[in-house]
């Protein structure tokens, strides 16, 4: 059997055995069957960037809960809070550019730029004509 129809097959398996439509006993004996024993590699990688994804997501809501910490919750200029928001939606779209094949960090990353973005806004607002919030 050629190698391309074996690695169609292998993924065929893979995703029975994660919507569960054959018992994962089955599959698991499929797998072996196919791979001639060993774990395939697309499967045996998959939960370490499933741990990536999780760390990955945390950080990036601590950075964001940082940075809204340090506008609203600190005294610092306003100047200060424009300059530190900006730099943040910087880091952000950076981050949009490296996890934009991943699906649930990447939407977090977009989401959190959304939001400085609003932040930002808001504070510029404040900047060019303070007091009057109509």
């Amino acid at each position: 059997m050629d190698e391309t129809r074996k690695k169609i097959i292998i993924q065929e398996i893979n995703s029975w055995k994660e919507s569960h439509m054959i018992p994962e006993q089955y599959c698991n004996y499929l797998l072996a069957l196919y791979c001639q024993g060993e774990l395939p590699p697309a499967y045996s990688n998959k939960t370490g960037s499933d741990k990536k994804d999780i760390l990955s997501g945390l950080i990036i809501g601590a950075f964001f809960v940082f940075i809204v910490f340090l506008n609203y919750f600190t005294e610092i200029p306003i100047r200060m809070q424009i300059v530190v928001t900006t730099i943040s939606i910087i880091i952000f779209g950076f981050l949009v550019r490296c996890f934009i094949n991943k699906k649930i960090v990447f939407q977090l990353t977009l989401i959190g730029m959304a939001l400085l973005m609003l932040l930002f806004t808001v504070k510029l607002t404040e900047l060019i004509a303070p007091g009057k919030y109509s």
